[in-house]
């Protein structure tokens, strides 16, 4: 797919969301774009690109009646998606997926949580222990 700065980007999904993007597809879609996701101006009937503002517009009212997820920015899922794979995958293949140019912007994301430290510090304890002086 085309995304942000007309680069071609990689998409994986799930099964579940393979489903329900083909019923998108089928049924919400623009058939004369080539955009995924369309908007039609109210005035003038023309079609685009559905906008940054309108998906935000869109997140804001879905989120709307889920305490939850008050304050959640929809720019937020990218970042949780590349926080929770760092150290699960190489930060090249991470690159790659989140479609930076450059690995410095991934690093971005190499951040260590309290549970990876709390690991981290359990094995040295452990590796510690079973060392003898």
């Amino acid at each position: 797919m085309i995304g942000k700065g007309n680069r071609q980007r990689w998409c994986f999904y799930s099964e579940d969301a393979a489903e329900v993007l083909q019923k998108y597809l089928a049924g919400y879609r623009h058939p004369g774009s080539p955009a995924l996701f369309t908007a039609q101006q109210y005035l003038s009937g023309q079609v685009n690109r559905l906008s940054y503002r309108s998906a935000h517009h869109n997140w804001k009212q879905l989120i709307k009646g889920h305490p939850a997820l008050a304050g959640i920015r929809l720019h937020d899922l990218r970042h949780t998606f590349a926080t929770e794979r760092v150290g699960i995958i190489a930060l090249e293949e991470l690159r790659a997926l989140m479609g930076h140019q450059s690995i410095q912007t991934t690093l971005r994301y190499q951040k260590v949580t309290s549970e990876q430290a709390q690991h981290a510090a359990q094995r040295a304890f452990n590796k510690l222990s079973q060392t003898t002086l």
